[in-house]
């Protein structure tokens, strides 16, 4: 297994060199700019993440400027992402942030709103150059494949530090990163041209993630809730139901979601905004 890992890295890293993605994000060991990436790029395609990025990073340099800018104008911003929660986690981050500073925070970043156990070390890796793997979906279905594993939990404990050897865990990290993207996706596979194809066990597991549609979903109500707050401000009850165009139970059963993860409030006398706090 360890002569199979250590070979898998240096394939890796040898593809890597030729077809590494060009972001500015890569080149920074800031913790603000890889915290707001990372926050941009989950349940997202990393090149449309990287648009959002420039604008963020242009708007809120460090994470005072967005600590002291408001919820509202965030997701006015974060229009057309999705899953609006991961903007006010964000939100409420920064503040954090700007009282407490990174390095004192460091290395417990899974504290802040928001940030698990990758998100924690794709900044201990690239902000701080610690020997970490950070482990998404495409490493995870990257080793399953090639080494033929249902549950890679064990592997990465006892493997792991054979990835990380000699090597800048930035650039082993995102190795992986862009070759699950690109050559060993989640869907239709380019095996053809696979560099790893030799080796590789091809193992496919049968089972499938139900993902919801979105046409229709709670998700999607949810974005046009939001969408009509910050454009409007705010708008009572009736104007809501009137305006967004969905089965009341739906709408309804948004709005309660909303409410219970505090994106928006209801005053007593029905009036709905975005949650200012």
């Amino acid at each position: 297994m360890e002569t199979k890992t250590k070979k898998l890295k240096i394939d890796l890293l040898n593809w890597y060199k030729k077809n590494k993605r060009d972001f500015s994000w890569r080149k920074t060991t800031d913790p603000w700019q890889i915290l707001l990436i990372e926050t941009l790029s989950q349940q997202t395609q990393l090149e449309r993440a990287n648009e959002y990025f420039d604008k963020f990073i242009k708007e809120f340099p460090s994470p005072k400027s967005m600590a002291n800018s408001s919820l509202k104008i965030i997701l006015k911003m974060w229009s057309g992402l999705g899953y609006n929660n991961r903007a006010k986690r964000l939100y409420e981050a920064s503040k954090i942030i700007k009282k407490k500073g990174f390095d004192q925070i460091y290395p417990n970043f899974d504290a802040l709103p928001g940030v698990g156990p990758y998100t924690k070390n794709a900044i201990l890796s690239f902000g701080y150059g610690e020997k970490v793997l950070a482990i998404d979906t495409n490493i995870q279905r990257i080793i399953q494949r090639y080494f033929g594993l249902n549950d890679t939990k064990d592997f990465f404990k006892e493997n792991s530090k054979y990835f990380l050897q000699n090597v800048d865990s930035r650039d082993i990290n995102q190795a992986f990163m862009d070759f699950g993207s690109s050559i060993c996706k989640s869907s239709n596979p380019t095996c053809s041209v696979c560099p790893i194809e030799s080796c590789c066990n091809k193992y496919f597991s049968d089972s499938k993630s139900s993902k919801e549609k979105f046409k229709g979903s709670n998700r999607e109500v949810r974005g046009k809730i939001v969408k009509l707050l910050v454009n409007k401000g705010h708008v009572n009850n009736l104007k809501l139901f009137e305006e967004i165009d969905e089965d009341y139970e739906k709408v309804n059963k948004a709005l309660e979601g909303l409410k219970k993860d505090n994106l928006i409030k209801i005053k007593k006398n029905n009036i709905i905004e975005i949650n200012s706090n």
